[in-house]
């Protein structure tokens, strides 16, 4: 059964705005729109603008936390979103789970094509590590469009000889653009915050141009085709209503297929990426089990 807490987000979400057919959306619109006032601070924690590179500002947040250190990447589709918008989750995280966070912001689309948003995740990471940060206390977090960068940034890290992360963890990626997936038209009436979103294609907000199959296959675009030998232990989350839901469940078959050490947490009727909405019951289940997953497997090489 869905949650009091879940039942009036997915409730808040249908009663949201939806572009009519079409219409461009408003990218800058919506920015404002999601630019909301931030959560209150818990006891104890600390937040303090930091720079990492190329004029996008990041935020530590820390308790005097031993555990390690989230490196959180917000999601938005690519076109939206900011690390201040995801304060609901990294606060939650900070006060809750035993690390410090560092919750970076990267380029949008459509004003910034690919790469530009994989590109800065990576110079923020390589930033991390320079100032002292050990990748075996760092933990991958990204919900959305970041939890396909999370997956994109471990693979590209791997291919440039960075060091693997102590674990990733992705709410509910977008992992396969170059395949229409089932669910992406067949959860469009359940799924009430992305609606038809998936469906009418994200790739388009990040190419110039009409992608190709090799753009779209690209592991770095679409997470499902990477090679997984050398990269962290991997969490997954998805809800079973949501669009994006079969581009979780087949990357968790191919983990777990490849005998990758991996995890899937699914949850019944709430909204997409649920678990950066803290107030829901569904999500600090998840978020429990996303960072108890991660300790069990520290010590695990990929």
């Amino acid at each position: 059964m869905v949650s009091l807490a879940g039942r009036f987000t997915n409730l808040v979400f249908r009663l949201m705005p939806h572009d009519k057919e079409g219409e461009v959306h408003d990218d800058v619109a919506e920015r404002k729109r999601n630019d909301i006032r931030p959560p209150r601070l818990p006891k104890g924690v600390s937040v303090e603008a930091i720079d990492l590179h190329n004029d996008q500002p990041a935020e530590y947040i820390k308790k005097g936390n031993d555990k390690g250190t989230i490196f959180f990447i917000h999601g938005g589709g690519f076109t939206t979103g900011t690390a201040k918008e995801r304060r609901i989750f990294t606060y939650y995280a900070v006060d809750h789970c035993g690390y410090n966070c560092i919750a970076i912001n990267y380029r949008l689309a459509p004003e910034n094509r690919w790469p530009a948003q994989i590109e800065d995740c990576y110079k923020a990471y390589e930033e991390v590590l320079k100032k002292g940060y050990k990748a075996d206390e760092l933990v991958f977090v990204g919900d959305s469009a970041g939890g396909t960068l999370v997956l994109s940034l471990a693979l590209l890290a791997s291919q440039r000889g960075l060091p693997q992360p102590k674990g990733i963890i992705a709410f509910s990626p977008l992992t396969d653009q170059y395949r229409d997936l089932p669910s992406h038209k067949g959860k469009i009436r359940t799924d009430c915050m992305l609606r038809d979103g998936v469906a009418k294609g994200i790739a388009k907000q990040l190419f110039d141009h009409e992608a190709n199959e090799e753009e779209l296959s690209d592991p770095l675009v679409s997470p499902y085709y990477g090679n997984y030998d050398n990269i962290a232990p991997i969490f997954l989350s998805a809800s079973d209503s949501e669009t994006l839901y079969d581009d979780t469940i087949i990357l968790y078959e191919k983990l777990r297929n490849e005998d990758h050490k991996v995890e899937l947490d699914v949850a019944h009727g709430v909204c997409h990426a649920y678990p950066i909405l803290s107030y829901m019951p569904e999500a600090r289940t998840t978020i429990a089990k996303a960072f108890a997953f991660i300790e069990s497997n520290q010590n695990r090489k990929p």
